[in-house]
């Protein structure tokens, strides 16, 4: 029941904490090294992404970098083709409205992909071309309706 009688005491100016030595000046190597890390946290953080659709592209980057490891990697291809498949038919169901130009570059990617895939095993220019068209096509195809049928869809040509 002592303790309780007590009345708090300060330590701020206490005759040992006086009596100690200030703590010592940082080192030049310490404080270059803190400013690197700083510095580096600094670059981590620009490109650390921000946004879901970032983490969405940076986690698409990292994945397809480790997906020749796979272990099963024969029933990627066919489902990769499948996949082709399903967008190729949905830019041909968006055709009527933005017109033809995003189905056929696409169609010219996918054509040209299924041929160094099947043809030219060890050709990767066409492959890079294939992909090319087919990015090319979803571009356009994400372009507004009007600007894309004027330039591209059926015009009608009135005479004066």
């Amino acid at each position: 029941m002592d303790h309780l009688n007590q009345s708090p005491k300060c330590c701020c100016n206490t005759a040992e904490k006086q009596a100690g030595a200030p703590p010592p000046p940082p080192t030049k190597a310490k404080t270059a090294l803190q400013s690197f890390f700083s510095t580096l946290l600094s670059v981590l953080i620009a490109f650390f992404p921000k946004c879901p659709m970032c983490w969405a592209a940076y986690m698409s980057m990292f994945g397809s970098l480790s997906i020749a490891r796979l272990p099963y990697m024969g029933w990627l291809l066919p489902v990769l083709f499948v996949l082709l498949g399903v967008h190729m038919l949905l830019l041909l169901r968006r055709a009527q409205r933005v017109g033809y130009l995003p189905f056929f570059a696409s169609l010219l990617g996918a054509l040209s992909l299924i041929t160094a895939r099947v043809f030219f095993p060890a050709e990767q220019g066409l492959l890079m071309v294939g992909m090319a068209f087919i990015i090319g096509g979803s571009l356009l195809n994400s372009l507004s309706a009007g600007r894309l049928r004027f330039t591209f869809g059926k015009q009608q040509i009135t005479q004066s």
